[in-house]
């Protein structure tokens, strides 16, 4: 069996603060749904990592 590569979480960006009790990563509160994919799209070239929209709504970028 292959073991799958662990991908550190680079940065995490929100609408609701609550929703991200604890984090290693840079959080980013975004004011609404325009500017937090605004935010992560940024984020996500800056760091040169791929993003992810989790179904509760938080955004995380890892790295590649």
């Amino acid at each position: 069996m292959k073991e799958s590569p662990t991908r550190s979480i680079l940065a995490i960006v929100t609408l609701d603060e609550k929703l991200v009790v604890h984090s290693s990563a840079p959080t980013f509160l975004a004011l609404d749904k325009k500017a937090q994919e605004k935010i992560a799209s940024e984020l996500g070239r800056t760091l040169s990592g791929n993003v992810y929209g989790l179904v509760n709504g938080v955004i995380i970028i890892t790295q590649e």
